[in-house]
């Protein structure tokens, strides 16, 4: 058990929540005032923030944006473009360095309360981005976006009742034919549906969309989790926990209704195989009587161990990572604050569902933790750390604050850093998204005025395929909620690709000799060298005349990737 270190005098100070999913008036901001101590402010600023950050732009203050912010590099130059959806109606597309992307930011209709989901669904080497919008309780639409800002034809969809759609969607190839299915579900109160639609708007066949027993509660997950070769979409209504095959058909076990008495709300599940069966496990927290964290098989039953109860509710959505770099998969799930005392905050758990070594983490003011966790070295020592949230902002500055702590719960030094309001139920982004080969850390804060920032901090810490284990909501872009390890070359759901395989000769080259693509590629491709290690060392434009290498390789074994083809090569560079 770790305490974070706080100043013992009173402050003024803001608490945020939301309305629960089966409220009247779903997702709606609360903020309370309180006196409470405040964290001690770091000896200096180990973390900068980056240049042309932060952007603040309009929200609506009656609620407040989720689960922070999608990341892709439409242009293929290297860099990260950053994406967000606003509560004001507007979709925003930022470089690296700030500015806007060309033809951005665009116009929706109603509210885009969570974080977008990016891939090249259609497959044409581009990406498209989606979203679900929502009104306050009725109207809105799931609308997908081509780079250029213009919304792709067949879209929005606007639901089978009323189009009110909260969380991420889900971007996955459910059906196998290498073009991926935007899932998103409908609020129809007092039940929803859950809808599956090709990469066109048109609706997937089978038994979709399929009605839920109550209102939806979280974002889905996709993965093949018993292993029978098909993809299975994992969903939770307010009451019941669903694992669905490609068709709509249910597996055998499911549904899941009311666990303990529990409740599901906004904790989108992970899915890892935690017991070394191959078979995928469902985690997930739950509030209400039963609230705490589960872990489920594919067959319904919970794993043994599990649960660990809380002792109050949370909206957290677990994370699954490699946090002693063993080999061995943990779990992590933050949980709600309290008003006017310490509480217990961040648990961290083995697979078996027992408490690690330093954990739970303790905040003395009461900080809650329900935003999506993230893990990442974030100091180049070779281990994990976790990134976390807060549910707290001074109201004299009305900044905020984003927390991190050790694998073994110790606080990481330079840390809280200062966001531009609350930080809760959103969560931090792990990258590099300047291309400067270190990693970056990417968060979405916001006040109650209804102001919205994004903020871009660099930590200097080099970056390698191998630096994140969690890196953001639902572990990728696609938002899938799959937990895969990080490797070198490990493909991402929905990754821009090119239509034919592309091979890279000679395999054994010379250093400072040109290497070639076949078939030559209809365009300019980003090739990224990396060591052994897994350690980036330099970008290079593939073109159909191919490319020369670097002339101070030294000999040894590299690893070339082509993110637009979906391939790594080994490379053995000889003297």
């Amino acid at each position: 058990m770790h305490l974070l270190l706080i100043l013992l005098s009173l402050h003024p100070v803001m608490k945020a929540e939301i309305t629960g999913p089966e409220s009247p008036l779903p997702g709606a901001l609360i903020v309370k005032p309180e006196m409470a101590p405040l964290p001690i402010p770091p000896e200096q600023d180990e973390i900068r923030i980056m240049p042309g950050w932060p952007k603040r732009v309009p929200g609506n203050s009656m609620f407040a944006p989720c689960r922070g912010v999608a990341l892709a590099d439409f242009d293929n130059d290297g860099r990260q473009e950053i994406i967000m959806p606003s509560t004001a109606g507007q979709l925003y597309v930022w470089r690296y360095d700030g500015s806007y992307y060309p033809n951005w930011p665009r116009s929706f209709s109603y509210m885009g309360q969570y974080a977008p989901a990016v891939a090249d669904i259609d497959r044409d080497g581009e990406y498209e981005i989606a979203i679900c919008t929502r009104g306050m309780t009725t109207g809105g639409g799931v609308y997908v976006f081509n780079e250029n800002g213009t919304v792709k034809n067949g879209w929005p969809f606007t639901g089978l009742v009323n189009g009110n759609f909260a969380d991420s969607p889900t971007l996955a190839d459910i059906d196998g034919d290498d073009t991926l299915e935007i899932i998103a579900g409908e609020r129809d109160w007092p039940i929803g549906h859950l809808h599956v639609l090709r990469h066109n708007g048109v609706p997937q066949p089978g038994a979709w969309p399929c009605s839920l027993d109550h209102v939806p509660a979280l974002g889905a997950a996709v993965a093949d989790i018993n292993r029978d070769g098909e993809q299975e979409i994992v969903y939770a209504s307010y009451n019941s926990l669903y694992v669905f095959r490609a068709d709509g058909s249910l597996l055998p076990g499911w549904p899941v209704t009311n666990p303990n008495g529990g409740a599901f709300s906004y904790q989108s599940p992970a899915l890892a195989d935690l017991d070394g069966d191959d078979t995928l496990e469902i985690v997930i927290a739950l509030h209400r009587d039963g609230q705490g964290t589960y872990a489920f098989r594919h067959d319904g039953t919970i794993l043994s161990g599990w649960p660990y109860r809380f002792a109050r509710w949370t909206y957290c959505p677990p994370t699954v990572a490699d946090l002693y770099q063993n080999s061995e998969l943990k779990v992590i799930c933050g949980l709600a604050g309290i008003i006017g005392g310490a509480a217990d905050v961040l648990y961290a758990f083995d697979n078996t569902g027992s408490t690690l070594n330093g954990f739970p983490i303790f905040q003395p003011n009461g900080d809650a933790a329900e935003g999506n966790v993230t893990v990442a070295d974030i100091d180049n020592n070779g281990d994990m750390e976790i990134i976390f949230t807060s549910n707290m902002m001074n109201s004299t500055d009305t900044m905020g604050y984003l927390y991190a702590v050790h694998h073994d719960g110790t606080p990481v030094a330079g840390w809280p850093l200062r966001t531009y309001g609350f930080t809760y139920l959103n969560g931090a982004t792990c990258a590099d998204v300047d291309g400067d080969d270190s990693l970056d850390i990417v968060t979405v804060s916001y006040d109650n005025n209804g102001t919205m920032a994004v903020t871009v901090w660099e930590t200097d810490t080099p970056f390698t395929p191998l630096s994140c284990e969690w890196p953001t909501y639902q572990f990728d872009m696609a938002r899938t909620g799959r937990y895969q390890p990080p490797q070198v070359g490990i493909k991402e759901s929905g990754r821009r690709h090119i239509n034919r395989p592309v091979k890279i000769s000679p395999a054994v080259i010379h250093a400072g000799s040109a290497i070639r693509p076949t078939p030559p590629p209809d365009r300019p491709l980003t090739m990224i060298i990396y060591d052994r290690s897994g350690r980036k060392l330099t970008t290079l434009v593939l073109g159909p005349e191919g490319t020369q290498l670097p002339g101070q390789l030294s000999p040894g074994v590299y690893f070339i990737r082509i993110p637009a083809a979906d391939i790594t090569s080994k490379l053995l560079v000889v003297e």
